[in-house]
């Protein structure tokens, strides 16, 4: 799991990943109070993939995490929305 770019965004940012073989992913976007806002489900390639996120993908500026889940591995990185 790469670190969202730009970061911090005021409008939209892309999460890139690597993985090392094609399979299904899970990101799932957290509040600072560990509520998900937002989950995508995504059927990687091996390699590397990404998915943009839009400032009208979440509630409000501000401190959120992401993680990606795969059959085999969980990371987690923070992001900053700002207005």
């Amino acid at each position: 799991l790469l670190q969202n770019r730009p970061n911090p965004f005021g409008e939209a940012t892309t999460i890139g990943f690597e993985l090392p073989s094609a399979t299904t992913a899970t990101l799932r976007i957290f509040d600072l109070n560990g509520r998900a806002i937002k989950t995508a489900f995504i059927d990687g390639a091996r390699g590397y993939n990404e998915i943009n996120i839009e400032k009208s993908d979440l509630p409000s500026s501000g401190v959120f995490y992401y993680q990606l889940e795969t059959a085999t591995q969980t990371a987690t990185k923070k992001m900053v929305l700002i207005d």
